[in-house]
């Protein structure tokens, strides 16, 4: 396992009246490299779940790995974990406290130490990763900027520690298409010319199915469904009861199945639904 959870269980308030279990037995893992989903209705677990992934949770039960370590254990170095596990909070950038986004996006690197200078190179990097103008910028107030550009400093802030593994909660809440269809671009880039491991927290299925190896579904703390992501596009009536809606190319596969044609209803990209319509133009010539 590189990074994941063994019967994890989390009570909120516990041994009070108004305890709550968030999380149920939950055992997951994402491989090194990989680019997961983790979805489910509202009040499924979902941001309990990944906060304990850096460890700003600990379990009531169960374990939380990554690597050789155990997150939940008293000797584990939280800084460093953090730096290596790094998670972008839904809505980040209205926590913005920097006069300026040089200093947003260099403060993680001044609190973990480093010099000057390269936090200087760190906060570049992580602009430039993200798509923004370093010069243009960095000496602006992070509120000046438009709504996908305070989304996109967020994302330097944690980039800026160059994490091993990056972690986010709806990450496109409050974007255009255009901003969700950038950042998911940028994602994919990250995660397939660096290796990154990404983990995202989404009901904007469209856009990021085409990048899943694997999705994780939660309901009411428990994990319904795990596994690669054809698979689990390819349950409709399951997602649908949970209220969870598939990507648009899927629900298309399914209407057309639905209507006698032999089309494959595991299909979440373009690409695979173009292939599939033409197979079936084919086929049905003959």
């Amino acid at each position: 396992m590189y990074i994941g959870t063994e019967n994890l269980s989390h009570i909120y308030m516990p041994g009070t009246p108004y305890a709550t279990k968030a999380l149920d037995e939950v055992s997951f893992s994402v491989g090194e490299g990989d680019f997961a989903l983790l979805i489910g209705p509202s009040g499924s677990g979902k941001s309990t779940l990944i906060q304990h992934l850096n460890g700003l949770l600990k379990p009531t039960g169960g374990r939380v790995v990554f690597e050789d370590l155990e997150l939940g254990a008293e000797n584990v170095d939280l800084l460093s974990l953090r730096k290596r596990v790094g998670l972008v909070f839904q809505m980040a950038e209205e926590h913005f406290f920097s006069e300026t986004v040089y200093d947003e996006v260099a403060f993680a690197p001044r609190n973990l130490g480093l010099e000057e200078d390269l936090v200087e190179q760190n906060v570049r990097s992580a602009l430039e990763n993200v798509g923004l103008d370093w010069q243009e910028v960095c000496h602006r107030h992070p509120f000046q900027l438009s709504s996908g550009q305070k989304r996109l400093v967020a994302l330097a802030a944690v980039l800026s520690i160059k994490p091993e593994v990056l972690i986010l909660d709806e990450p496109t809440a409050g974007l255009d298409p255009g901003g969700r269809l950038h950042l998911f671009d940028l994602l994919r880039m990250l995660n397939q010319q660096t290796g990154l491991t990404v983990l995202v927290c989404t009901h904007h299925m469209d856009e990021v199915a085409a990048l899943a190896d694997k999705v994780l579904v939660l309901n009411r703390g428990k994990v319904v469904m795990a596994g690669p992501a054809p698979d689990i596009f390819a349950r409709r009536q399951e997602l649908n009861d949970l209220g969870l809606s598939l990507p648009e190319i899927t629900e298309v596969m399914h209407c057309l199945a639905k209507k006698g044609l032999p089309a494959r209803t595991d299909i979440y990209t373009l690409e695979q639904a173009r292939a599939e319509i033409n197979s079936l133009k084919r086929r049905l010539k003959k």
